[in-house]
């Protein structure tokens, strides 16, 4: 049976794409093929388990592809994105950074409302079915280990290289799509320093990221030290202007000058003392360690710029996102390929990544229901 739109990927764009499809316009035949054995793997992890849905204050400034945002978010708004779910049955809330979690707070909570969805909506779903090639004839033929299909349009929805393994990049490029340079993205910082004996520690800090004496990014958050690098959300956002040989700079006591504070406290402590009251007490040790002459103003310029040298990032396996992937010149703003008449590519497998808290899953939403009302009009027009 000739399917009207097939879904490669059962992913977050992939599902919510195939929801839209069938919420709008029930009589379309829908299949939506997925290479694991169960859809919706990766959003079980996003958020630390949570799901870091959205986020509130939503612009396309959080992207790498400004420009393209811009258009995305003004044809699909947070607000819409919100009520969209409601629908569903998913109630979402805000925390204090105005990130959107279900209300749960558990990634489980939204795959079970989509598989009820899912289910209520007779989509068809097919898991263990990696697609090893789409053809292009009067329509198109997707082909898999086992199965052929038909279908009118086809939304590629293959996600990217981020702790999961991918085909969608050879699919497109046999379709004649073009992919930029591949890296991990939202990942943890290797430096050439050792930090072991910092493991664990969590500082809420203002950071930057040198490059040849240029300041590429500035920002303040939470910084994980671990024991080969930098994590938490903080480094996870430095990561996507981070290369080798870029310096981390750590402000530790931002927005305000300690240099007064550390002098009025050391009349009745000595240093030492002081900043454990102050800093965990091995981030003190740190300090004074790199101190040439452990004295007030060595101390203070280090606390407002402890430096670390970066050697490399964490591999794809430890990334939340991939920097880099089909060339976004040539895709249109309804999320139509420019090469290929009916063909539609959403989601990660794009050169489109924001920072860390919701951005990167609000692309996702946001490209799956554009393209699903791109097809739907076509639908209309038919009647």
């Amino acid at each position: 049976m000739k399917r009207n739109i097939i879904i490669v990927g059962g992913g977050a764009s992939g599902i919510i794409s195939a929801l839209r499809l069938k919420m709008e316009n029930p009589d379309l035949k829908v299949l939506l093929l997925e290479q694991n054995p169960r859809i919706g793997k990766k959003i079980l992890k996003t958020g630390n388990g949570r799901c870091n849905i959205s986020n509130l204050n939503m612009s396309s400034d959080h992207y790498n592809q400004p420009q393209f945002l811009s258009s995305c978010l003004r044809k699909f708004s947070v607000n819409d994105l919100v009520d969209f779910f409601q629908k569903l049955g998913l109630i979402l809330r805000a925390d204090s950074f105005k990130r959107l979690y279900p209300y749960s707070e558990y990634a489980t909570t939204v795959l079970e409302v989509f598989l009820q969805a899912l289910n209520k909506y007779q989509i068809d779903v097919r898991c263990n079915q990696e697609v090893k090639e789409i053809f292009i004839t009067d329509g198109f033929v997707v082909k898999t280990e086992n199965d052929i299909f038909e279908s009118d349009f086809v939304i590629v929805a293959t996600g990217s290289l981020a702790q999961e393994k991918t085909n969608g990049y050879e699919l497109l490029k046999k379709l004649n799509h073009t992919k930029t340079a591949l890296e991990p993205g939202l990942v943890p910082l290797k430096t050439k320093e050792n930090l072991s004996s910092l493991r664990g520690i969590k500082i809420k800090c203002k950071a930057r990221v040198i490059h040849n004496d240029k300041i590429l990014h500035e920002e303040e958050g939470e910084m994980l030290f671990k024991e080969q690098g930098l994590s938490g959300v903080l480094s996870l956002n430095l990561s996507r202007y981070a290369q080798p040989e870029s310096i981390i700079s750590l402000d530790l006591f931002p927005n305000t000058e300690i240099l007064p504070i550390l002098k009025e406290l050391t009349k009745d402590k000595d240093l030492e003392n002081v900043l454990l009251g102050i800093f965990p007490k091995m981030l003190v040790y740190e300090i004074l360690k790199r101190s040439k002459h452990q004295n007030l103003f060595d101390v203070a310029k280090l606390i407002h710029n402890l430096e670390y040298e970066v050697v490399g990032k964490y591999s794809f396996s430890n990334a939340q996102i991939t920097l880099g992937g089909i060339n976004i010149n040539e895709i249109n703003y309804d999320f139509s390929s420019k090469l290929n008449k009916d063909l539609f590519i959403i989601g990660e497998v794009l050169d489109v990544d924001g920072e860390c808290g919701g951005y990167n899953l609000h692309f996702a939403w946001v490209s799956g229901i554009i393209a699903a009302d791109a097809i739907l009009k076509h639908f209309e027009k038919k009647l």
